[in-house]
């Protein structure tokens, strides 16, 4: 690292977010049989340090396993979102029942009058000083996140690997307690755990960046 600043290049960053957002990440067996297989896949999207590389595995795990089930793409869209913490120094993103805890390091690379008027411009976060910001999960915003990308795969809502619209029907055989049993959370889903948290990072990180 010194020859590094004493040539001018850049230091890379080691510390990295701490995020538990809660959610199943473990991939389906049925997937990647092979246990030792699916650990390489987990520390794969641990270790990523940029879109290219997150983009690379899954290209990767695509060729050689077929198209990922859900549970991988919920751990694609895990690890983009720790991506986007570590980018604006986020030090830790933290599930608190319906709420969303995001704690900033020291030396976050933040603009403090562009962080401000984020929070004015939503209904769903507050800031707890002194460098805390706090999502709420049942609240709503006053206006929309990213919008879908036009072509390919759609971004919904800031979600790094969109979730797909899904059509059911009951069929004959269900029970009346599967049927009322509540729906399994899709963190990925428009308006669910990963399109929130995204949003709201990737608008963090949209403008007001201090070097």
């Amino acid at each position: 690292e010194t020859i590094k600043e004493l040539k001018g290049e850049q230091i890379e960053d080691d510390i990295r977010a701490a995020v538990n957002l809660r959610v199943d990440l473990r991939v389906d067996e049925t997937y990647i049989p092979d246990v030792n297989q699916r650990l390489t896949v987990y520390r794969r999207m641990a270790a990523v340090r940029s879109e290219q590389d997150l983009d690379r595995i899954m290209d990767e795990v695509r060729d050689r396993y077929g198209p990922p089930p859900d549970s991988v793409l919920n751990l694609a869209e895990y690890a983009a979102i720790r991506l986007i913490a570590d980018r604006i120094r986020v030090e830790s993103l933290d599930r608190d029942g319906p709420a969303v805890v995001l704690k900033f390091r020291p030396d976050a690379k933040l603009d403090p009058a562009w962080l401000f008027r984020v929070i004015q411009a939503r209904g769903d976060v507050v800031l707890l000083p002194p460098a805390t910001l706090k999502l709420d999960l049942r609240g709503s915003e006053k206006r929309a996140a990213v919008r879908p990308k036009k072509g390919g795969d759609p971004v919904a809502g800031g979600s790094w690997w969109a979730a797909r619209a899904r059509a059911g029907e009951v069929a004959p055989g269900f029970t009346r307690d599967e049927i009322l049993r509540p729906a399994k959370e899709d963190p990925r889903a428009e308006g669910g755990l990963f399109v929130r948290v995204g949003g709201l990072l990737r608008e963090l990180s949209s403008g007001g960046s201090i070097s």
